[in-house]
């Protein structure tokens, strides 16, 4: 069973480097506010950038989660562990996702520049999301949590540095794409790696748990043959 402490250690390398963005990230926060952030974010656009993002940003969806869980478990069954691990990760830190989302009042940034009247526009905005549940982002929560799984599953630098380049890219092409402020993709990815660390300590705790349960309910169904009949002499063997 991992502790936290232990993943820590086993995955330090990836830990240590999203303590460093996320120091980063919250001073470019202090000193520039969040209009200024946004607009600084979205300085240069392209079509094929556009076009980029609007295909990254899809790895972040939970569909994409369960399609690699899917693979793994056809093709890898070996690595049963991972494909389970990605679900339920994501489905802890998508949980909490949306519940800070029911809690939280924050605008789509589209809608924030609009009600506060600010003569800024980007042709994202077109397609962008609308309404008041921008914290936290989800894909972002749910790109991190998927990172944060296969960094410590693996337990590679390489892998480690790939999955960190795959969350930024994915947390980047919200805001690129104008469907979130910084502190919105922040907010996720913090939450994607808080709970998929968890869900990484909680595995095996959680699976032997269930399999105490099942073991304990087949030998309630499936009774010893030896088992004398009720109201009746007649006995098995």
């Amino acid at each position: 069973m991992d502790t936290l402490l232990t993943l820590l250690y086993k995955n330090n390398l990836f830990y240590k480097i999203n303590l460093l963005l996320t120091i980063t990230i919250a001073v470019f926060l202090c000193v520039l506010s969040r209009t200024e952030g946004f607009i600084f974010l979205n300085s240069f656009h392209t079509k094929n950038l556009k076009i980029f993002f609007q295909n990254i940003t899809f790895l972040g969806d939970g569909m994409f989660t369960f399609l690699v869980s899917s693979v793994i478990l056809v093709f890898f069954k070996k690595h049963k562990k991972l494909a389970l691990l990605l679900v339920l990760a994501y489905l802890v830190s998508g949980l909490f996702s949306q519940i800070f989302k029911t809690i939280i009042t924050a605008p789509r940034p589209s809608v924030y520049f609009a009600v506060h009247k600010y003569k800024f526009y980007l042709d994202t905005f077109v397609n962008s999301r609308v309404g008041f549940r921008s914290f936290p982002s989800g894909h972002s929560a749910s790109a991190f949590a998927m990172a944060t799984i296969f960094s410590t599953y693996f337990t590679s630098k390489r892998v480690s540095v790939f999955s960190l380049v795959f969350g930024l890219l994915i947390g980047y092409s919200r805001i690129y794409l104008a469907h979130h402020f910084l502190i919105d993709v922040l907010g996720g990815a913090l939450i994607g790696i808080l709970f998929a660390s968890l869900s990484i300590a909680w595995y095996d705790p959680i699976s032997l748990k269930i399999v105490k349960i099942v073991t304990k309910q087949s030998r309630l169904i499936l009774k010893p043959w030896g088992t004398t009949f009720p109201n009746s002499s007649i006995t098995n063997g």
